[in-house]
């Protein structure tokens, strides 16, 4: 079914095992850079090449606005506008957008050997987002919705990160899902391509947002061992050095007998012991604290327990209601959070004692990418589900929640989760 894949990249040049043809359009870090680029997945024991297009827009290092495209070779093209603005100014991502868009869809078509009269459906994300973002992929979407008659597919962001693995994976409904990225933390069960339980949620940031922030505030784009990483990456790495328990951070929500979730009280509390040290050790904001591996190992830890006990109970009330089966359940983790190998050896500690199975997409395929928004359209397109004909009246929904909100009744279920060591 697959033949081809393509990548257009500005900012993952390097990755091992990789045929690539660079092509620059400009050097200028501010300007955009064209990558073309094949690379090999697995689905389902078998390898194929799975054929898609990327293009990304630098602004700088810790920020960046993206423009997906990819097209699968059983004619299913997609559009994919997202944005993370620590930095950005959505006006000005919106333009970047608008001028480049119509030019990268062609450059897919044209590199994936199919033609727009070849399309079976055209699928859109169109929620939840950044709204100026979300309105430009729409509105070029619905113009070749027009020009070439056919079927529209609007994607739900969260929907595409949930049904992910099942590109990689052969899992059957139902199974329960748990997203954790920079701007979302959840737990679902997924009984259908668009049949989705909501359990529960952050009350207020997500982990990865919180994560990038204490990264920032421990100021670790100055150490030199995590100058070019990310946020978490940076905590992740420099958690190896630390000693967890140096630290007591208690983990939030203890009392809570839910799912939801919280980070910006355990946030607050670490800002303030990290002011705290600074007096200590007689150094201005901006240094290197020289228990800053400590407090990483410490945060990290933190928010691992915090996100496996919720975890734990939303597994505890499913098996409790019939909703998934007791011996060979499947929890799926997703989002840019579950790159994260300590958070999932915590969670690992969890599906060990519940008898489950833990489930995670390849790590590019965690994070936000075309790829998972193309299969959500494969899905839907095989299931017969939200194949819009008309088009007219479709919305973009910057904020849209994922299925039917239960929450309240698995806080009303009151589930005592049993304490387990967490070896980590």
């Amino acid at each position: 079914m697959y033949k081809t894949c393509i990548e257009v990249d500005s900012l993952s040049l390097h990755r091992p095992n990789l045929k690539k043809l660079c092509i620059s359009l400009t050097s200028q870090s501010d300007h955009p850079l064209l990558v073309l680029r094949g690379t090999k997945n697995k689905i389902t024991n078998s390898e194929h090449w799975i054929p898609k297009l990327y293009f990304r827009i630098a602004s700088c290092l810790l920020s960046c606005c993206d423009l997906k495209c990819r097209v699968f070779k059983n004619k299913l093209i997609f559009t994919k506008l997202s944005s993370c603005f620590c930095g950005i100014i959505p006006p000005v991502a919106q333009q970047l957008h608008r001028e480049n868009i119509q030019r990268i869809v062609r450059e897919a078509l044209s590199l994936s050997k199919v033609s727009p009269s070849e399309l079976s459906a055209i699928a859109t994300t169109i929620k939840p987002g950044l709204a100026l973002s979300l309105g430009v992929g729409l509105s070029f979407s619905l113009r070749m919705v027009n020009q070439f008659k056919k079927p529209f597919i609007p994607i739900h962001h969260m929907e595409a990160h949930a049904l992910t693995i099942r590109l990689t994976n052969k899992v059957e409904f139902p199974f329960l899902v748990l997203l954790i990225s920079g701007g979302h933390c959840l737990l679902a069960l997924v009984r259908g391509v668009s049949d989705f339980l909501l359990l529960g949620k952050s009350l207020d940031i997500a982990p990865g947002d919180m994560l990038d922030k204490v990264a920032r505030r421990l100021s670790l784009i100055k150490h030199p061992e995590c100058s070019t990483m990310s946020g978490g990456k940076a905590i992740e790495h420099l958690a190896k050095q630390g000693n967890k328990l140096y630290f007591d951070f208690k983990p939030p929500m203890q009392r809570a007998k839910n799912c939801d979730f919280s980070f910006s009280g355990l946030q607050h509390v670490i800002d303030k012991t990290i002011m705290q040290k600074e007096i200590e050790e007689g150094i201005e904001k901006g240094q290197i604290l020289s228990s800053a591996a400590d407090i990483a190992a410490a945060v990290q830890h933190t928010i691992a327990c915090h996100i496996a006990k919720r975890t734990h109970r939303a597994i505890l009330f499913c098996k409790q209601r019939n909703l998934l089966s007791q011996s060979n359940a499947v929890l799926v983790v997703s989002g840019g959070v579950a790159s994260n190998l300590y958070i999932r050896k915590a969670l690992e500690i969890i599906t060990d004692a519940t008898q489950c199975t833990l489930l995670c997409p390849p790590p590019r395929l965690c994070t936000d990418n075309g790829i998972m928004v193309a299969w959500n359209g494969v899905e839907r397109l095989h299931a017969g589900l939200g194949i819009l004909y008309d088009t007219e009246g479709i919305r973009y929904e910057p904020k849209c929640p994922l299925g039917v909100d239960i929450s309240k009744e698995v806080g009303e279920a009151a589930i005592r989760v049993p304490r387990l060591k967490m070896k980590i």
